[in-house]
């Protein structure tokens, strides 16, 4: 049996908060990290913890129907369910106190004490007007027949408006994990981001006169820093309306209109003719299995035999599995998230002819984007109110705080698959 953490209410009274901490704690068998207030002010666990404050009996309604991270996303969303402290901090928190869960081993040994946990959480619940009847979802939540693959989708996820990602990427408008000379000590995100470019350019080998195709090209930061810095030239290519308007009129400007073509569609339908570098940004985590060996085979057909291609891939780990599945991310940022491991990457590259010749992994790098990005989004909140509304603003903080925690806890990362298509055919 754990001891409970929940400790009597500033009054000495056993309040709503310390009764709903201990029923969970006698049901998981495990000590909560955070700590907890609830809206008649009670209050109780770690004092020095990322405390969730819930504002009132919705939502712990929604957490109680939806026991996963779609169920704690609705509460955060409407705002039913705040934290005093560092999201990012109390995911974590939350994640840990969800692993150290004992629910198998010891469960006949503290039955008692876990069917009591049951029937005090049931008890509270009912008579705070905590369940069971459902709410209505948030607005901005997707519903399920919604959730689409391909264009549809992605325009879902990066049509929201140039001015919104502004706030949150800043000039250099880069949508990938940055390259801090120190993670551990991350100063400037557009120092890092142009770094990143360098480092792929360089391991492209680009140089005057190659030739580019950057798929899944964003708004064109990788394009013009080839061009500007290395000579290229390019082809991008995006399924975003905005982000193809965006990087033409960035090209234009820039006055690269001659060595930079951008394309709105798939790259399948790029018929330049082979290249000799390929850039894939970020591309993989939004295809499914079949997808993705068809983006595989892409890369080698449209690669010049010796040329190179380098695949940005989020995956992850074996410990962050369940990431892949998160309902929260379906339904309110990425409707075709599809992360999958390294391994079953560089599975789909080796089988269309590629060669893996290197990998990076960028996990490091990846939290400290994240938290740079929601430091972002919190220093121009009521920008991002007024771009996107209160609702969208909120899942993305949860987004960004969640892919923090998820490479904290190495659950999920970025790497850098460099691969080259051999000058003929290996033998297998």
């Amino acid at each position: 049996m754990v001891p409970s953490t929940a400790p009597p209410d500033s009054d000495g009274s056993r309040g709503s908060a310390s009764i709903l901490l201990d029923g969970f704690e006698s049901l998981t068998g495990t000590r909560a990290r955070f700590g907890l207030r609830l809206w008649d002010g009670s209050r109780a666990g770690r004092p020095d913890a990322p405390t969730a404050l819930l504002g009132s009996p919705n939502a712990l309604r929604r957490m109680i129907l939806r026991p996963d991270d779609l169920g704690l996303a609705r509460a955060f969303v409407t705002g039913e369910l705040q934290v005093e402290g560092s999201v990012t901090e109390f995911l974590q928190a939350g994640a840990l106190t969800a692993d150290d869960a004992d629910w198998a081993q010891g469960l006949w040994r503290d039955l008692p004490v876990r069917v009591r946990g049951v029937l005090s959480l049931t008890t509270w619940a009912l008579r705070t007007g905590s369940a069971w009847r459902p709410l209505p979802h948030p607005a901005v939540e997707l519903a399920r027949w919604r959730l689409r693959s391909g264009a549809q989708a992605v325009r879902h996820h990066y049509d929201l408006g140039d001015d919104f990602y502004r706030l949150i990427l800043g000039p250099s408008m880069v949508y990938s994990s940055a390259y801090w000379p120190d993670p551990d000590q991350p100063k400037d995100l557009e120092a890092a981001q142009a770094a990143k470019l360098d480092q792929i350019c360089r391991k492209l080998r680009l140089g005057p006169g190659t030739t580019l195709l950057d798929i899944g090209c964003g708004w064109g930061s990788l394009l013009v820093h080839a061009a500007e810095q290395y000579g290229t030239k390019s082809v991008g290519v995006t399924l975003s309306c905005d982000e193809a308007e965006y990087t033409r009129r960035r090209v234009e400007y820039a006055g690269l209109g001659d060595r930079i073509s951008i394309r709105l569609g798939n790259a399948v339908d790029v018929t330049d003719g082979q290249f000799d570098a390929i850039a894939g940004i970020a591309v993989s985590q939004h295809l499914n299995r079949k997808q993705q060996r068809r983006y595989a085979q892409m890369l080698h057909d449209l690669l010049k035999p010796g040329g190179r291609a380098l695949s940005h891939d989020v995956c992850v780990s074996e410990t962050g599995r369940k990431y892949r599945d998160s309902p929260f991310l379906r339904r309110y940022i990425f409707p075709e998230l599809n992360l999958r491991s390294l391994g079953e990457s560089v599975v789909s590259f080796e089988r269309a002819g590629l060669e893996v010749v290197e990998v990076e992994s960028l996990r490091e790098h990846y939290a400290p984007t994240y938290d740079a990005w929601l430091g972002n989004l919190e220093a121009n909140w009521d920008a991002a109110v007024r771009t996107v509304g209160i609702e969208k603003t909120r899942a993305w903080q949860l987004f960004l705080a969640t892919g923090s925690a998820g490479c904290h806890l190495g659950w999920t990362g970025a790497n850098h698959v460099m691969l080259t298509r051999p000058e003929s055919a290996v033998t297998r």
